[in-house]
């Protein structure tokens, strides 16, 4: 995929083709997910200085003796890995499921009005991923875009609505087996997902990669 020139990666439109529905949808859901790598790296490197800095503290109060900083200081830096992090996490993974669905959705628009289609995505029963598959199968006639590794991009959509809903815990049987089979963690005392920034990278390559895939599907009629 093409690039352009920056630090931060955004989409250049050199290798899409915009008489395409696929190629469009393609290119404006990288517009969303080739700067939110940015996002997902920038937030890892703030919270390892911040770590950084505590750990300087600690080193500096340990010479002068200053037990009083010292201890602000170990207990800041224990909060900031313990729930800080795990908050941060949580929010990327909101933002990651958001631009997913939305790119799902745009992918439908997009094929509706290109195509001369005359049903809208919200006639159709359901809700979310779901929704949008069906969709994409019964209108638009796309064979096989809930395949490959959709069983793991819906474990990832779950993930966020536990923490939607539930505050990041799982609560039904189901959902630790899924989650089990997926390496999505959660703490054995209170069962909470939980998610690392190696985590997050692993469900945007996955996500980028579902989409890349799905959406240069062609409709078989």
């Amino acid at each position: 995929m093409d690039v352009i020139d920056s630090d931060i990666k955004f989409p250049s439109m050199d290798n899409y083709d915009m008489s395409k529905p696929g190629d469009m949808a393609l290119y404006l859901a990288a517009c969303d997910f080739l700067p939110f790598r940015s996002v997902i790296d920038i937030n890892r490197i703030a919270i390892d200085a911040i770590n950084e800095h505590y750990h300087e503290i600690v080193k500096k109060t340990m010479e002068t003796d200053d037990f009083e900083a010292q201890c602000r200081a170990m207990t800041s830096g224990t909060l900031l890995n313990c729930r800080v992090d795990i908050q941060v996490q949580y929010s990327l993974l909101l933002v990651l499921v958001s631009l997913l669905e939305e790119a799902v959705n745009m992918f439908c628009r997009i094929h509706k009005d290109m195509d001369g289609l005359t049903t809208d995505l919200k006639d159709i029963k359901g809700s979310g991923l779901e929704r949008a598959a069906k969709y994409i199968k019964d209108e638009i006639h796309i064979d096989g875009f809930a395949s490959g590794n959709w069983e793991y991009i819906t474990a990832i959509r779950d993930a966020r609505n536990m923490v939607v809903h539930n505050g990041g815990r799982v609560v039904k049987e189901k959902d630790f087996q899924k989650f089990d089979k997926f390496k999505i963690g959660y703490r054995e005392e209170d069962k909470q997902i939980y998610l690392e920034n190696g985590d997050i990278v692993k469900f945007y390559d996955a996500i980028w990669g579902f989409l890349e895939t799905a959406f240069k599907l062609e409709p078989s009629a």
